[in-house]
């Protein structure tokens, strides 16, 4: 296990503000999702005064659903360094590959799949032996690296070059773009299964997604059982 998946699992398990989000997020998730799908409810909740008995489950509903979305959210805002890191790693997994992207240093030149996307000198562009995969929508991909421009007034300055994956020419065309698609989604779904803090990170999302989806289709069964009768 290499030194930089050691120590982004560590940075993840001592976030104590991210894991006590995610804790509360799940147990609120798993508890509307309950009941959502069994049908059950909630009478009463024990507290160390007093007891509380709920007659409205509607209204409990929607407090369960602005609940889940509320610490949804929060647990974005813990969880989002975290998750550009994670790409980073998945994607730092991508690059490595070198039938994707290997840097020639004897030539100077991009070698790879990615080699007929990048047509860039490293002589005159060093910045490019350390090119990043950088996603910008749904289907916009580019490959973006640090480059070093001269101004002037101010002097010398940096900033970061990106090459489009979706402007196609005689060497780069479309099949070589879906291959690095299929490419990209190997490795999504490595990161997925094969290395736990991709779980971690994510299965709070998906269970929030399930408490509210299971909220839509019980509400959705119900609506169509009273226009029945």
């Amino acid at each position: 296990m290499n030194t930089k998946l050691t120590e982004f699992r560590k940075s993840i398990d001592s976030d104590e503000g991210l894991q006590s989000k995610r804790k509360l997020l799940v147990m609120v998730c798993v508890t509307f999702l309950a009941l959502n799908l069994s049908g059950a409810t909630l009478e009463e909740a024990n507290t160390f005064i007093f007891k509380i008995t709920f007659s409205n489950y509607t209204g409990l509903s929607y407090l369960f659903l602005a609940g889940v979305i509320f610490l949804t959210l929060r647990y974005y805002s813990y969880a989002q360094d975290h998750q550009t890191k994670l790409y980073d790693l998945w994607s730092g997994r991508l690059l490595a590959d070198y039938k994707v992207f290997i840097y020639d240093h004897e030539d100077e030149e991009v070698r790879g799949l990615l080699g007929n996307a990048i047509n860039v000198y490293g002589g005159d562009e060093p910045g490019v032996r350390d090119a990043k995969y950088h996603i910008s929508g749904s289907f916009q991909r580019s490959i973006c690296y640090p480059r070093e421009g001269m101004d002037d007034v101010r002097g010398p300055y940096y900033y970061t070059e990106y090459i489009s994956l979706t402007k196609f020419n005689e060497k780069w065309r479309p099949k070589h773009y879906l291959w690095l698609l299929m490419l990209e989604l190997k490795y999504q779904l490595e990161a997925i299964f094969k290395y736990r803090e991709s779980l971690d990170l994510l299965a709070p999302y998906l269970l929030s997604i399930s408490a509210i989806l299971s909220y839509i289709l019980r509400s959705r069964i119900l609506s169509l059982l009273q226009v029945g009768t």
